[in-house]
């Protein structure tokens, strides 16, 4: 995919991606903010004395014994043996192992520092105290001086539990947390969709594709005749082959309001005084006969199998297009499309009508279109904006080109309707309704 392409794309999805964020920050905040619990932080500091630099002669081994004797302290304290009779007192509510992974030692001469943090705030408190606790019953244990007094004590401890900053229920916090991480979700949707969105989407997308003027562009659905005034007056300038101005529209795909486009240009080239026929060539899917609510009469089909009589066949309407319709039903519309009766029928009402359109089955749904697209002097795609893929519209080219037809423009439905306060757009008065 081209990289302009993925700006294009960027730019029709960006009101999507806006969606999402807001959406997304709403969901993490309100998420964020209602699982918050806060943190504690219980912290003591033992302070120690050291009488072991009177039972040794060299001072550094005095300071070398001492700072020993706190670092097992430091390590007494990390001991099952003290940990599971805490882990108990506290109710369960940790165990010995996480004890050991979660408590922190800072042993350092004649200081030693502890700290826990849980999110329980008692239970914090609990596991640190009893940690001085067993610090200091351990010092009393200890005394090899003379007069077996131990060689450390206790100066000062202090415990101090509060709760760790940032780690409290915010309201600011939680939405900062939920813009951010919606943005860097609509960010990843936006690139996705660019990559990944393979459909036209505008004009661009078609020249892109194909060097064609568009003829038309109409939303979907179809109002009213007034919608496809622009369309109707364009191919009025469509040039004639062998004398009979004949105009093919098909889409690529179903579902891109082909039928209804050709119906509303036709009555609305009518409506002009131009001589007009709408043909239904649509033998398969017969849009145009459904739309325009005739009945089931003798048709396109009747006519090319030689059942019916042309003149019979074409039904008058007051103000309006005539119609031929697609006629019955047929097991392979394809073999009464490729004879010479088409090209007869076309070259007989040719001399009747100023202006006959075709509305045809979807290009890539069988090779009906193709072989009208033959026998027309122009063949015009009708593009649904976000229905048909580049991939197939360029398939749909690819294929009139094979078949020597005439691209006389394209048509674009499925576009948004403006404002009714610009009077000049060709769907400006269906806004204004």
């Amino acid at each position: 995919m081209q990289l302009r392409t993925v700006g294009r794309n960027l730019s029709h999805h960006w009101l999507s991606a806006v969606i999402v964020a807001v959406i997304s920050a709403m969901v993490v905040g309100i998420a964020h903010f209602a699982t918050s619990r806060p943190t504690y932080t219980s912290q003591a500091s033992i302070i120690f004395t050291s009488n072991a630099f009177e039972s040794f002669r060299d001072p550094d081994s005095a300071a070398s014994y001492t700072t020993s004797l706190i670092q097992s302290y430091s390590n007494y304290l990390q001991s099952a043996s003290v940990l599971d009779p805490i882990a108990s007192k506290v109710g369960g509510t940790v165990s010995a192992s996480s004890l050991q992974q979660s408590i922190q030692l800072s042993p350092s001469p004649m200081l030693l520092t502890i700290e826990f943090e849980n999110g329980d705030r008692d239970t914090a408190d609990t596991v640190v105290k009893e940690l001085v606790a067993t610090v200091r019953s351990a010092v009393g244990t200890v005394s090899p001086t003379a007069d077996k007094t131990p060689v450390l004590q206790i100066v000062k401890s202090s415990v101090l539990t509060d709760a760790v900053p940032g780690t409290d229920r915010s309201a600011s916090r939680s939405g900062a947390i939920g813009l951010l991480i919606g943005i860097v979700i609509a960010l990843v949707y936006l690139f996705l969709r660019a990559i990944l969105d393979t459909r036209v989407r505008d004009v661009e997308d078609v020249m892109a594709l194909c060097d064609a003027s568009v003829l038309g562009a109409l939303p979907d659905p179809i109002s009213s005749d007034d919608e496809a005034s622009v369309l109707a007056h364009n191919l009025r300038f469509t040039a004639p082959r062998d004398g009979v101005r004949s105009v093919l529209l098909a889409s690529t795909v179903p579902g891109e309001a082909s039928g209804s486009a050709a119906l509303h240009a036709a009555d609305s080239l009518a409506a002009s005084g131009t001589r007009t026929l709408l043909v239904d060539a649509d033998l398969r899917g017969r849009e145009v006969t459904e739309l325009s609510g005739a009945g089931a009469a003798a048709g396109l089909s009747d006519v090319l199998a030689g059942r019916a009589e042309l003149d019979d066949a074409v039904t008058a309407r007051e103000g309006r297009a005539d119609l031929l319709t697609a006629g019955s039903a047929v097991g392979n519309p394809a073999e009464l499309l490729s004879g010479a009766a088409l090209a007869d029928a076309l070259a007989s009402l040719g001399s009747r009508y100023d202006t006959i359109i075709l509305a045809g089955a979807p290009v890539l749904s069988g090779s009906d279109s193709l072989l009208i697209s033959a026998a027309v002097a122009a063949s015009v795609p009708v593009i649904g904006i976000g229905k048909v893929k580049r991939s197939d519209l360029a398939q749909h080219i690819e294929l009139l080109g094979m078949s020597e037809a005439k691209l006389g423009g394209v048509v674009l439905t499925g576009v948004r309707r403006v404002s009714a306060k610009n009077p000049y757009s060709p769907l400006a008065t269906a806004a204004s309704r």
